[in-house]
């Protein structure tokens, strides 16, 4: 497999999870009565958008986020209004926690329920194990290399999945934790959210870097 289409999958992959748990969330969160204003899919610019009954979905072509949106625009003078904050406490944390039991459902279906389990819970030391990333990244990139792309799938949803469950204010676990304070978030909350993403940011480049670099080679 040439380099070119080893980086579509990657993309493909990638970008498969982020969909697929911005639409959990927004099936979750609707059913139970908080129906989101936007769905956007990727980030980066638009490449186009439109609305499907009633929800503004747009597509953006980089495969780091999807987000989901609840924030009404403030109009006619009345101040934005957070659909989420309708919902009772225990309500909006199954919105924050439940989609991520998808990822996490279908890594089982990829690997087998205890082999995706097992990445699962390895997954929350990830961002701390960095000597054991170039061997991860490269065992990752010769699974797609030799065409085993669901297994390759189930890695990065069970991975993913335990990332965005760590209690950081900008990911779900931390978006969970701070609930009893969800109507206005005090402010070292916001401190704890600009620490993080100042870990976050290097650490994702860094897995870019060898994404590249393993590529490359």
């Amino acid at each position: 497999m040439d380099r070119l289409t080893q980086l579509f999958w990657i993309w493909m992959l990638f970008f498969a999870v982020t969909v697929l748990w911005a639409l959990a969330q927004a099936a979750v969160a609707s059913t139970l009565g908080a129906r989101p204003v936007a769905v956007v899919l990727g980030f980066g610019p638009t490449l186009f958008s439109g609305r499907l009954g009633g929800i503004l979905c747009a597509f953006r072509p980089i495969p780091g986020a999807s987000s989901v949106s609840f924030s009404e625009p403030a109009q006619d003078g009345a101040p934005a209004r957070d659909r989420l904050l309708a919902l009772s406490p225990a309500q909006h944390a199954a919105v924050i926690l439940l989609p991520w039991a998808f990822p996490v459902a279908i890594a089982m279906v990829c690997l087998g329920p205890s082999d995706a389990l097992r990445h699962f819970v390895s997954g929350f030391a990830l961002p701390f194990q960095l000597p054991q990333l170039p061997g991860r990244v490269e065992r990752l990139l010769a699974l797609i290399q030799h065409g085993e792309f669901l297994r390759a799938w189930g890695l990065m949803n069970a991975k993913m999945a335990a990332l965005n469950l760590l209690p950081l204010p900008a990911l779900a676990g931390g978006t969970f934790l701070l609930l009893p304070w969800r109507k206005g978030y005090p402010v070292w909350a916001g401190l704890l959210g600009m620490l993080g993403l100042l870990a976050a940011v290097p650490w994702a480049l860094y897995v870019l870097y060898l994404v590249i670099k393993t590529l490359a080679a």
